[in-house]
């Protein structure tokens, strides 16, 4: 049975996820953490929804009815390396949803991680990480996340560390 923890990857897991990933492979997984995509969302990329000059990408939101698309920002490193990769390869990623979740499941072997994991413990973690960085602004978190309610995000601010420990130390301090 999956709980809680199970759903999303720490900092320090993060970055030994990517450490034990494939050269050719680890852009793949920083554009999806950075940005907080789907798998599919992240397999629909194509050359013309970056927007090079302003670090953007337009992301077609699948899993929304109307499908509308929304525009990510994201480090320019990551667009940098992003023109190199499509001017090299063509098509952005040329592989399948299955073979993303099977490669992804391969890396968590290889990293030691938990077994529980799956591709969308990216995108928890990439909300977990903004609820952190927002001081858990649930209107950023759910804009970012492209949610269409912000009860979809709730989540993200419950299992932030640095609300817990925030609490955590306000209660303290409450108690003295």
């Amino acid at each position: 049975m999956k709980d809680e923890r199970d759903k999303y990857l720490l900092k320090n897991e993060y970055k030994k996820f990517i450490e034990n990933t494939p050269e050719q492979y680890k852009l793949f997984w920083e554009v999806v953490f950075n940005a907080g995509l789907r798998i599919s969302e992240a397999l629909n990329i194509s050359a013309t929804d970056i927007l090079w000059q302003e670090n953007k990408i337009l992301i077609t939101t699948l899993k929304r009815k109307d499908h509308p698309i929304i525009p990510i920002i994201i480090p320019k490193d990551l667009i940098n390396r992003l023109w190199k990769y499509q001017e090299a390869n063509g098509k952005i990623w040329k592989w399948s949803r299955q073979y993303s979740w099977k490669m992804f499941k391969s890396i968590c072997k290889k990293a030691g991680l938990n077994s529980k994991y799956s591709p969308h413990a990216f995108r928890h973690a990439h909300g977990v990480m903004i609820a952190d960085i927002t001081n858990g602004n649930m209107v950023e978190i759910k804009n970012r996340l492209r949610h269409s309610s912000i009860r979809s995000t709730e989540f993200y601010v419950h299992c932030s560390e640095v609300k817990q420990k925030e609490l955590s130390n306000k209660i303290e301090e409450y108690m003295k």
